[in-house]
């Protein structure tokens, strides 16, 4: 059944806080911030200078740049938890590769509900009859009912053939009737005519 009018209100809501939560993340600092907290428990006392920490999260920023804010921080609480959607040895730190691969994983439910509610938005909008919709069908009904549109118990419904053929028999009917007025006016004329020219011939005789 297709959603009415205040359901596709409501889903075209849930719809619109989908579409930002799936849009890519403009802020940087915010996914180096999430990327240097899930390392942080991987890189100690390995004595990276702050030039080699650079380049390192700098490639994790280009991996994730089309990906969105919240679908990098779900993977990244599932690295730090060791709970991830895909296989990973947590002996060693994600790659940026993995880290990617991990988000996209997170975003598929989000991305299945968003289709599915277009879907639901694309369909007909169905409006429930109201009481006073239903009253008006039934009087309707009533009237049409009242004028013939059932036969009485017992009687069957005449076909359309048999419609057709009571039509035709009405036709020629009319048409007969129609004939004998037109050929008793013509009579008539004709005897009055005859009325007329009878005394001049008598005068003349």
């Amino acid at each position: 059944m297709a959603a009415t009018t205040a359901e596709r209100r409501a889903l075209s809501d849930v719809a619109e806080r989908l579409r930002a939560e799936l849009a890519p993340s403009q802020r940087r600092d915010h996914v180096d911030a999430m990327v240097s907290r899930v390392l942080l428990g991987f890189e100690q006392g390995r004595g990276r200078g702050a030039e080699e920490e650079e380049v390192l999260i700098s490639e994790y920023i280009s991996a994730l740049k089309d990906l969105p804010l919240a679908g990098i921080h779900g993977a990244a609480e599932r690295f730090r938890s060791g709970l991830t959607l895909l296989p990973w040895s947590r002996r060693w730190r994600p790659s940026p590769a993995e880290f990617a691969a991990e988000v996209r994983e997170g975003l598929i439910p989000l991305r299945a509900k968003l289709v599915h509610i277009r879907q639901i938005l694309e369909a007909e909008v169905y409006e429930p009859p109201s009481d006073e919709d239903r009253a008006k069908v039934q009087a309707a009904a009533a009237a049409w009912l009242n004028r013939g549109g059932e036969t009485e118990p017992g009687r069957p419904r005449p076909t359309p053939e048999a419609l057709a053929a009571a039509r035709e028999d009405a036709l020629h009917e009319m048409g007969a009737r129609f004939r004998e007025t037109a050929a008793g006016g013509h009579l008539a004329h004709l005897a009055a005519r005859i009325k007329t020219k009878a005394p001049a011939q008598e005068d003349a005789a």
